[in-house]
């Protein structure tokens, strides 16, 4: 089994559901011919690493709970030892904004609280700094951030409502202790960053609409 090859299809939507794909697409995303696609995805078949229906013109596969589990201990494997290198800092420029209050709900769920506690090391002020961002470079800074792994905060269920995991950054603002907070799903695009902290911000720095900050992140 190569783990690249899993990784592909779930680049194409296996790992959530059957996905039609065609021959020619899968060996593209194989890099190999048709054929030895073909075969690769036989092996693969045959481990119950995927299932799959045949089509006349290609096939449906979805990556099996084996498949997903491989990805997932390889995803977790990497992100111990990336987060155990030598922190790399980016510098992110904003203007503080005014949020909708969608922080203060989710900074008082005791779901997120206990971990926020447990893996940064505070109880963050039940709200959090919005700041958007100006420049191509500081936009380009928050698409990275979206790509790494992170500080994983794991999604959990409260009642009937269940809340997605998020990932967090340490950061500075000023030399206020703080973290960004990047939830799985966002409406939010790469122009806005969260920021959590064990004080209010706004009041520690006396910061209002307008203002630009400096936020320093750990990687």
């Amino acid at each position: 089994m190569n783990i690249l090859d899993l990784i592909a299809l779930a680049r194409m939507g296996c790992a959530s559901k059957m996905t039609e794909i065609s021959s020619s697409r899968l060996a593209d995303a194989l890099g190999s011919s048709q054929q030895t696609a073909s075969r690769k995805i036989r092996d693969l078949e045959r481990e119950e690493y995927i299932v799959r229906e045949v089509l006349p013109r290609g096939q449906r596969i979805k990556l099996t709970s084996r498949g997903i589990e491989v990805l997932r201990t390889v995803h977790q494997e990497l992100d111990k030892i990336l987060q155990e290198h030598e922190p790399c800092t980016y510098i992110i420029n904003g203007e503080v904004v005014s949020g909708l209050g969608e922080g203060s709900y989710y900074m008082k769920i005791k779901g997120y609280v206990d971990q926020f506690k447990s893996k940064l090391g505070f109880e963050p002020f039940p709200g959090t700094l919005n700041i958007k961002l100006k420049t191509e470079d500081d936009r380009r800074i928050r698409q990275t951030l979206q790509k790494l792994g992170g500080i994983r905060i794991q999604g959990f269920k409260q009642g009937d409502r269940t809340f997605g995991p998020v990932k967090c950054f340490r950061a500075r603002v000023d030399e206020l202790e703080a973290a960004i907070v990047i939830p799985d799903r966002t409406h939010h695009g790469f122009d806005k960053l969260e920021i959590i902290s064990p004080k209010k911000i706004r009041e520690a720095l006396n910061l209002k609409d307008g203002d630009i900050v400096s936020v320093k992140v750990e990687v």
